[in-house]
């Protein structure tokens, strides 16, 4: 049981009572010291002070006020132990002890409760009391004001050295976390880059002034790491500030800026700049230090997200770093793996718990009231739209059903701003408010990271249609429903912004930098993957699969345009893998399905070109050769390493059938020799791509990270 003393101003652990008033050696046990249990009826006179208690001299305690306190005192001590005890029993992992630290204002809001909950009806019940009565309810909102204002004072110093006594299981996660900081340093250019996803730029920003203010608000604390009371004291306000409720509605950025940075640091924002010294560094190498590296650093993400928990935080900083927790173990473990999909699991239920499926704001739609917008709204937008799509992209990816779904969220849309626009003062934000469209488009004509993020938002929302029609298990739809999310979708492509639109010159121009040149390519991608998804089901309707072919030919020449064209796209690495696993590896299948097909279509037509390439068999043979280079290429080792394995095998055996004759097989190769199912039937239904069975060689997912 943890010990709740406090801390003399000599140095020593206080004594009880009856200890510190006959001036004898006190052994500090709680809630009876060893002295008192020993002397007669000594362990009912034996208590400690709370902290705000006051200890004159002259003070008497009657023996009914001691067998008060020592009621309270081993009912307290009783219900600590049956609570450890349970957490053993019920296989629970040892950890820090919330209920010594986590304040009733920081678990405040239990969640986000919705109309069909046990509270909806008490809460129609309080509206109409608010109408018969509206002076009882004007009290409560007052004092639910004050407690509010109270929660904002600053921490004393008695305060912060109780928090930092109070559970040395935190106390010792908390020290290991702080005396691994990073440096200043770290926040330079050169030494913290920009990850790989654009939709990251305004978050890399804050991270950056993390690191900055922290060191110079706790430089004290941090610069001598073997100090180890200068850190415990520094623990203690991080503790104090994290179990204060973050609020959601600052329309400054500044403001916002400040509730979770410089004196205000919560274990969130900690979080954070070990989140993005990671992916800084899993972007800068791929040698074995930083894969070692990578391993630390996520695990005091972990470590902060488990104080944070402690604290109650269910904010969207919270939010955001348990998101790019998952992205991380995705890079350790493989978008396959477990450890992947629990923490996205995890992710979307913060995600509902929060209440963040909901935008009060704006309603049900996905449209936009651009006066209601501030950096809180947007900067939670952005976050929700990104677990969203990735929801939708893993799902798609493995098969197994999406965590969300539009039908229970009302998804909007983040607005058309730069992220410098974002992280403005406030004048500087409503003015380029102006600029936007009805739509929330930036009338400039420029790519911003969250032009991406809207037109992938927007995308995802259809998938999770397909998704629903795909995967279901109830044949309640028919064709004319999947030819309407067709249309669906290629009208959407089709009303994009111009500049938005993937142009086929856009390779070759000199012009373009490379973060648009592979914007560009991801928007095409995930347009084309949801019509490629369609037109499976439409194959199993008995549709021919021209297009389902065409479509494949595309998403296998773009993605490898990425690699053909190394010279455009040499500042952002480590995209490959996942463009190559989510795109090229099941348009892949499709192809080779067609080659090893005994009644090929006729597909040569003269003159006909995708994506700038000529459409036919030999072509077909080309690009997945290059595919097979792509996954021998060195240095491109990384977690999905036996999928890959599998998908060049695949396609190597496929391409051997093709072009050696003389090695062919007297029947025509089917599921036992490829490892997936030859038969056009069989192959539109959603299990045999989308679990990735088809390229399983039975071996497990490498667990490093590139």
């Amino acid at each position: 049981m943890a010990n709740p003393l406090l801390t003399r101003r000599n140095g020593k652990t206080q004594a009880c009572e009856p200890c510190r008033r006959r001036k004898v050696a006190c052994d500090h046990t709680y809630p009876v010291c060893l002295r008192c249990s020993r002397r007669r009826n000594g362990a009912f006179t034996c208590y400690y002070l709370s902290p705000d208690e006051e200890t004159p001299a002259s003070q008497k305690m009657t023996i009914e006020d001691f067998h008060l306190r020592q009621l309270i005192a081993r009912a307290s001590s009783r219900k600590d132990l049956q609570s450890t005890d349970a957490s053993l029993h019920s296989g629970g992992h040892a950890g820090p002890e919330d209920k010594f630290w986590s304040s009733p204002a920081a678990r405040g809001p239990l969640g986000f409760f919705g109309p069909t909950s046990f509270s909806a009806a008490y809460s129609e019940t309080e509206t109409s009391l608010a109408v018969h009565n509206p002076l009882a309810t004007t009290e409560q909102l007052s004092s639910s004001d004050t407690a509010l204002v109270d929660e904002t004072i600053p921490p004393s110093i008695a305060e912060i050295q109780d928090m930092a006594g109070r559970d040395q299981t935190a106390t010792r996660i908390a020290l290991r976390i702080l005396q691994a900081i990073p440096m200043p340093e770290a926040a330079t250019r050169t030494q913290f880059p920009v990850h790989v996803n654009p939709n990251d730029e305004w978050m890399m920003m804050i991270g950056k002034r993390l690191i900055a203010t922290t060191w110079e608000t706790f430089g004290s604390h941090l610069r001598d790491r073997t100090d180890l009371a200068k850190l415990r004291e520094l623990s203690g306000t991080i503790c104090i500030n994290t179990r204060r409720i973050l609020k959601e509605d600052h329309e400054d950025v500044l403001e916002w800026l400040e509730s979770f940075s410089g004196p205000k640091l919560r274990w969130e924002a900690v979080g954070i700049m070990f989140l993005y010294a990671a992916l800084g560094e899993l972007q800068a190498s791929s040698t074995a230090d930083s894969r070692r590296l990578i391993g630390h650093y996520t695990e005091y993400c972990s470590s902060c997200i488990t104080l944070a928990n402690v604290g109650g935080s269910s904010g969207s900083l919270m939010l955001f770093l348990l998101y790019k927790r998952s992205v991380l173990h995705a890079c350790m473990h493989g978008d396959t793996s477990l450890p992947y999909w629990k923490f996205h699991a995890e992710t979307a239920a913060m995600l509902t718990f929060s209440g963040f499926h909901v935008d009060r704001r704006c309603g049900p739609s996905t449209s936009l009231s651009k006066p209601m917008a501030s950096i809180s709204t947007e900067a939670r937008r952005r976050i929700v739209c990104q677990i969203f799509i990735a929801d939708k992209f893993l799902a798609a990816f493995v098969g197994r059903p999406a965590l969300l779904t539009r039908r229970f969220c009302s998804i909007q849309l983040p607005l058309d701003l730069d992220d410098g626009v974002l992280l403005s003062d406030k004048d500087t934000f409503q003015r380029h408010l102006l600029r936007l469209d009805n739509d929330g488009w930036d009338t400039d004509g420029r790519l911003h990271s969250a032009s991406i993020l809207r037109v992938r938002t927007m995308v995802a929302l259809i998938r999770d249609e397909i998704l629903e029609i795909g995967l279901s298990y109830v044949e309640t739809y028919k064709m004319e429903d999947i030819m309407t999310l067709k249309r669906k979708q290629l009208g959407l492509y089709t009303t994009l912004p111009a500049h938005l639109v993937y142009d086929l010159t856009l390779g070759e121009s000199g012009d373009a930098d490379a973060q648009t040149f592979y914007s560009k390519h991801e928007m095409r991608l995930d347009h084309l993957l949801n019509v490629f998804l369609l037109e499976r089901l439409l194959l199993k309707h008995g549709r021919p699969r021209t297009d389902l072919l065409r479509t494949s030919f595309e998403m296998v020449v773009l993605t490898l345009r990425l690699w053909t064209h190394k010279h455009r796209w040499a500042e952002i690495p480590g995209e490959s893998q996942r463009l190559l696993i989510g795109y090229a590896a099941p348009a892949g299948a499709v192809l080779c399905m067609e080659l090893v097909d005994p009644n090929p279509m006729d597909i040569t037509i003269d003159g006909d070109l995708i994506a700038g390439e000529e459409y036919s068999r030999s072509s077909i043979i080309q690009q997945l050769s290059l595919l097979v280079g792509f996954l021998n290429a060195p240095g491109l080792s990384h977690p999905n390493g036996s999928v890959s394995s599998g998908v060049r095998s695949v396609i190597k055996k496929v391409l051997d059938y093709v072009l050696n004759p003389t090695k062919r097989l007297p029947t025509p190769m089917g599921s036992e020799s490829f490892g997936f199912i030859s038969d056009w039937d069989g192959f539109a239904q959603f299990g045999s791509l989308d679990n990735i069975n088809w390229f399983s060689q039975g071996g497990r997912e490498d667990s490093s990270c590139p």
